[in-house]
């Protein structure tokens, strides 16, 4: 009984072997690679940032009094067919002094977004009365993004198919196959800046002055190929 017992045990053990050794020879050709694409796009889309805020005794109307200008905002933005608005971040908080409610203070905020880059300055000028500008960034639109995405991620597997018939070739091979492969994508939204010249601009009434660069996009292709067929 115990040979017995030892000889099944010493067949599992060479059987579970000859798995390990296949599996590493599936391994055995196996190669990491990685490609990538990238490119400089032009901003072309800028948001705007504005809140309405009052402080005073009583909530009920300052709350009154932020409804009624953004109101205003809102119909005067209106007027402006390629500006998109976007209420955003209403709140209504008490203030104290030494642990006692001393007022009140309601804001909101109201998100304007545009593709023409002079309507928006030319609005956010007209509103410098009414709202205080907390930021204006450029951005690239969710279309135009998009657009580039695709042609990155076309000239991303080309490379990644170049390198992989390249390293074949090298090692003797005629062909391979891909056992897995990722597509990441890699674009920073802008942090929302509010430059000293637009602050002096926005004192004084005037659009603010703007330039609208330009940002990174890039596409990166990660993944492995198995090398198969020599020469």
């Amino acid at each position: 009984m115990n040979k017995l017992y030892i000889l099944l045990i010493g067949c599992l053990l060479s059987f579970t072997g000859t798995l390990a050794s296949a599996d590493d020879g599936l391994r055995y050709n196996q190669i990491n690679l990685h490609a990538s694409a990238s490119g400089d796009t032009e901003n072309d889309q800028l948001v705007a940032m504005l809140a309405v805020q009052k402080n005073g005794l009583s909530p009920s109307i300052l709350t009154k009094q932020v409804n009624q200008t953004m109101a205003l905002i809102l119909e005067k933005a209106a007027q402006f067919e390629a500006i998109k608005t976007h209420t955003t971040r209403y709140s209504s908080r008490p203030l104290y002094n030494k642990s006692k409610i001393s007022s009140w203070q309601v804001s909101q905020n109201i998100k304007l977004s545009s593709q023409d880059f002079d309507q928006l300055s030319e609005l956010v000028g007209d509103l410098s009365d009414l709202a205080n500008v907390q930021s204006m960034t450029f951005s690239i639109s969710d279309h135009t993004l998009e657009l580039v995405k695709e042609q990155l991620i076309k000239e991303a597997i080309a490379k990644f198919r170049h390198k992989a018939s390249l390293i074949a070739k090298q090692f003797g091979q005629n062909n391979y196959r891909i056992i897995q492969v990722s597509v990441d994508s890699n674009y920073r939204q802008p942090q929302a800046v509010m430059p000293r010249t637009m602050a002096m601009n926005e004192a004084r009434g005037a659009p603010p002055a703007l330039a609208a660069g330009t940002n990174k996009v890039s596409i990166s292709i990660n993944g492995s190929i198995e090398l198969t067929g020599k020469h």
